[in-house]
């Protein structure tokens, strides 16, 4: 299990203009979200410095990086964090760029391109990523499964280990864990009650939301997040999931103008390198890398905390209409056949199933 860092102080530089990290488009402008993230993550660098200075071979290396996330998101604000700060820790030893959104095709042709050798990290949702390979991963996405985003956290960090262990063969190398919030329901038409889900078109990214769809009387589709706004726009799709801080970031309101709050699950992005290159790094080099991403979380669990809030109100204020559901148990008791099933896929979901299960106690 990775050793986590004592996070008590404030991050050193400012997200919209990472130097170091080369995006195709310009930084965004700081949010107040965003300073006020750089506020719980300086000790990160200051309590783990124990580690030996670099020692330069006189080899710089190359870190091509790339997220399907807006780079206005949190996701996207973390990448660019991250970049600067394995600039900075290696003393320019490791030189990064980032690609953001679509810019270099779908989740899954990134992950790809990652797996092969053409980017060195991906940052990918576990299920629609290289649940490829795993999709036991989807059980990350798992309605109703875990209760807190706190506890989300804390679980899919301490399972690194598990996710390395099915992932190695595949040619990926696993550290770092963010989560993206509690995920609600943004539909075109008002819904209020469970009924209100009945027959209706929903985009879900894996094969875990479409099976919560069918038992919440809905149908679902899977679809890239980049397609999502036009199947919106053009009523392909009745509605969509996510949550508020990545539906605002992706203006997704544009199309549709209610939002049931359900929390109906967390989801979240990890880091994936390129298991040949992060082995290929000397050792001091790969320990920069892990500093960097230990840095890179505290910042954006912040960040991201704080943007789901912010992200209700600007919904609020551009005509949403925010629903608090009174028949939310009835949605938990729709979903709690699933788990069974899903366990009935096989011994690598069983497992994976029983680790989560086991640390939630």
């Amino acid at each position: 299990m990775k050793k986590k860092i004592l996070l008590t102080a404030a991050v050193l530089a400012a997200v919209s203009c990472f130097a170091g990290c080369s995006p195709k488009e310009s930084a965004p402008a700081v949010t107040q979200a965003a300073t006020e993230a750089q506020t719980t993550a300086q000790a990160a660098s200051e309590t783990t410095a124990e580690a030996a200075k670099p020692s330069d071979d006189g080899k710089v290396y190359e870190l091509r990086s790339t997220t399907n996330q807006a780079q206005t998101g949190t996701i996207g604000q973390a990448l660019e964090f991250f970049c600067k700060t394995v600039e900075e820790k290696s003393d320019g030893r490791i030189k990064t760029t980032a690609n953001f959104g679509s810019e270099l095709g779908s989740q899954s042709e990134q992950v790809e391109m990652c797996q092969a050798g053409a980017l060195e990290l991906v940052l990918a949702a576990p299920g629609t990523g290289p649940g490829v390979w795993v999709p036991e991963l989807q059980m990350y996405e798992f309605p109703f499964l875990f209760d807190s985003n706190e506890q989300y956290r804390e679980i899919t960090r301490a399972m690194e280990d598990e996710v390395n262990n099915r992932l190695s063969q595949y040619g990926f190398y696993t550290y770092g864990t963010m989560s993206m919030g509690s995920r609600d329901m943004l539909t075109v038409a008002p819904v209020t009650k469970l009924e209100d889900m009945k027959g209706l078109k929903m985009r879900g990214p894996n094969a875990v939301y479409i099976s919560m769809f069918d038992a919440l009387g809905a149908s679902g589709t899977t679809m890239d997040w980049n397609e999502v706004y036009t199947a919106l726009q053009t009523k392909v799709m009745d509605g969509m999931e996510a949550s508020p801080s990545m539906i605002n970031s992706m203006k997704f309101q544009d199309n549709a103008k209610n939002l049931a709050i359900t929390n109906h699950c967390m989801a979240c992005i990890q880091f994936y390198f390129n298991d040949n290159w992060f082995k290929s790094l000397p050792e001091d080099l790969q320990q920069v890398i892990k500093d960097a991403v230990d840095e890179t979380e505290a910042f954006q669990d912040s960040l991201d905390d704080s943007d789901n809030e912010k992200a209700l109100e600007a919904m609020k204020a551009e005509g949403v209409t925010i629903t608090e559901l009174s028949d939310l148990d009835k949605w938990v008791e729709a979903c709690a056949p699933m788990l069974d099933e899903y366990r009935q896929k096989g011994d690598n979901w069983n497992s994976f199933i029983d680790q989560i299960i086991e640390l939630k106690k």
